[in-house]
């Protein structure tokens, strides 16, 4: 990106872009799922103030890069603070976290801090250590994604494998220290490489992509070197257009443009950073309220309550009766309600049941389910939403005073629809219509392998790759949709994966000549051709295609 590493290296990128031209998970679990946006968005060198991000309301954006830091990282933090995150959020803005860090080994620019082909796995896990102690600081909660920025470079066989190793580490990493993992680069090179990566099923795939492609074509998809298959659940971004000036608002401001349809930290209104000035207690001892200075306005004078009760709620899927409190906002000098806070309060229930979801009601008699969150961050587009913490207490986060119902769950979700599959390079990938829930958001869906569990995906999925499939026989694939309190749905239909039987009459070792020629046919004939019997025996077709499309989905 222009933005971030001097502007001679910029000038190769866009050459690059010029003449150049998945949805996957890595092996690591990550602890909790991205949010993501759809929408405009742009990048610049530094973060603006807050009184521009302010004036900016008035463009098109929603969405902003703010770098981290990165040994390439050509701009200081300026303005970046966690309570700058914390405001932007608040005003709606949504942020695409970068870092910009080594660069490939056959970058041109000199002068770099460059990726070591000895040492890139090494090298990509301390970026994320580093990216991530950084997401932290900022206070990016668990599940944001962290875009690695890897400028265009000339590529060849081992700069592409060191940059792939690079990236299998910082994937890796990233969702050790759960987190989304991204990368951004030139579609010619960077991202040319990424789908090399997906399409050879390498682990450590990014979960999201950021090409750089400026043609001026605003949408993520229809890229000539990514297939539209390939990361296609909300899980790109394109920057269309390189450096320029945009004003909004009186405010002037250089940009890249993108336009986004992938991971993003959400916009959200969020605990202030500062220590709490006040709590108070439910009379059973079992939850406290937090407010802080902002949280009222200075003309009125409020002490919040919690008062606790039990109450048969009329919601179907949820037994009864459930427990309730009542937070109650009264200015005490005229008592007259405060209905809306300037600040997220915190509820904080010590040792909820199991498996509850918090439902709200204005009046005690009207409820509908509130948010399950994965983080202390409520979308600008909420009032109100409940966090289940490791140890099993839960955070209800709300702008509005009113009554909190803590239900038990007992209705699993609807069964996932349309299950379908293609295969990639020996790998299955699954595509499935989302399920619904009574409490809002399916926890997470789980692929089955004849009845038996394989693989577990984040709600928000609607897609996976399975990689190890059997290597005879059939296999019949189905996938099944959990709630929070652990209900389960029924199974979805299902994908027969037929592994084709050994081709007759090959020899029974195969010689290592075929394997060195199957690999370079894998590689698109790329790089030396490797030495052959001439002709190819009869056996060796038979026996290539077969290794190199060895499964077949059935009906």
């Amino acid at each position: 990106m222009r933005a971030r590493l001097p502007q001679f290296l910029a000038v190769i990128a866009a050459a690059l872009l010029v003449t150049g031209a998945a949805g996957s998970a890595s092996s690591a679990t990550l602890s909790a799922s991205p949010s993501y946006f759809t929408g405009y968005g742009f990048d610049a060198c530094s973060a603006p103030s807050l009184d521009a991000m302010d004036a900016w309301l008035a463009s098109p954006y929603r969405a902003i890069g703010i770098y981290l830091g990165g040994q390439n990282r050509a701009c200081a933090d300026g303005n970046l603070t966690p309570a700058w995150v914390n405001s932007a959020r608040a005003m709606g803005w949504n942020l695409l976290p970068l870092w910009v860090g080594r660069q490939a080994p056959c970058v041109s620019q000199k002068g770099l801090s460059l990726i070591s082909s000895g040492s890139a796995g090494s090298q990509g896990k301390s970026a994320a250590d580093g990216a991530a102690l950084r997401a932290a600081y900022f206070g990016l909660e668990a599940g944001s994604p962290i875009y690695y920025d890897m400028e265009g470079y000339k590529t060849s066989a081992s700069c592409t494998v060191a940059v792939q190793r690079f990236v299998r580490s910082w994937t890796n990493e990233l969702h050790v220290k759960g987190y989304t993992a991204g990368v951004y680069g030139s579609a010619a090179s960077t991202i040319r490489d990424m789908t090399a990566m997906l399409e050879d099923g390498s682990d450590g795939i990014p979960d999201d992509i950021w090409i750089a492609r400026w043609n001026g074509v605003k949408t993520v998809f229809g890229e000539p070197v990514v297939s539209d298959d390939y990361w296609s659940e909300h899980q790109r971004v394109h920057q269309y257009r390189g450096g320029h000036k945009e004003t909004y608002g009186g405010v002037k401001i250089n940009i890249d443009s993108s336009y986004v349809d992938g991971a993003v930290v959400e916009a959200a209104a969020t605990l202030p950073t500062e220590l709490p000035i006040g709590t108070a207690s439910s009379s059973d001892g079992e939850a406290t309220v937090s407010w802080w200075e902002e949280s009222f306005d200075e003309s009125v004078s409020v002490a919040p309550t919690l008062t606790p009760s039990s109450a048969t709620i009329p919601l179907q899927g949820f037994a009864a009766p459930s427990y309730v409190l009542q937070l109650q906002t009264v200015d005490e000098l005229t008592s007259t309600p405060v209905t809306r806070f300037n600040t997220l309060l915190d509820v904080h229930v010590t040792l909820p049941p199991k498996g509850v979801v918090v439902a709200f009601s204005a009046d005690g008699v009207s409820w509908k389910p509130i948010r399950r969150l994965s983080s202390a961050a409520l979308p600008v587009n909420g009032t109100s939403g409940y966090l289940v913490n490791s140890d099993g207490s839960l955070d209800i986060y709300t702008l509005v005073p009113g009554y909190f119902a803590l239900l038990q769950d007992v209705a699993a979700p609807t069964k996932p629809s349309s299950l379908r599959g293609n295969l990639v390079k020996r790998k299955l990938q699954l595509k499935w219509g989302a399920s619904s829930d009574n409490s809002g958001a399916v926890a997470g869906y789980q692929i089955t392998l004849g009845g038996t569990l394989v693989q577990t995906v984040a709600g928000t999925a609607k897609s996976a790759f399975v990689s190890k499939l059997r290597q005879s026989g059939r296999s019949i694939y189905r996938i099944r949709a959990i709630d929070g309190a652990g209900n389960q749905s029924p199974l979805s239909g299902y994908v027969k994966v037929v592994a084709k039987a050994r081709p007759r009459g090959l020899p029974g070792a195969v010689p290592r000549w075929a394997w060195r020629r199957l690999a370079w046919q894998e590689k698109g004939q790329k790089g030396k051709h490797p030495h052959a019997p001439r002709p190819l025996p009869d056996w060796y077709s038979r026996w290539a295609g077969w290794k190199l499309s060895p499964y077949r989905i059935s009906r």
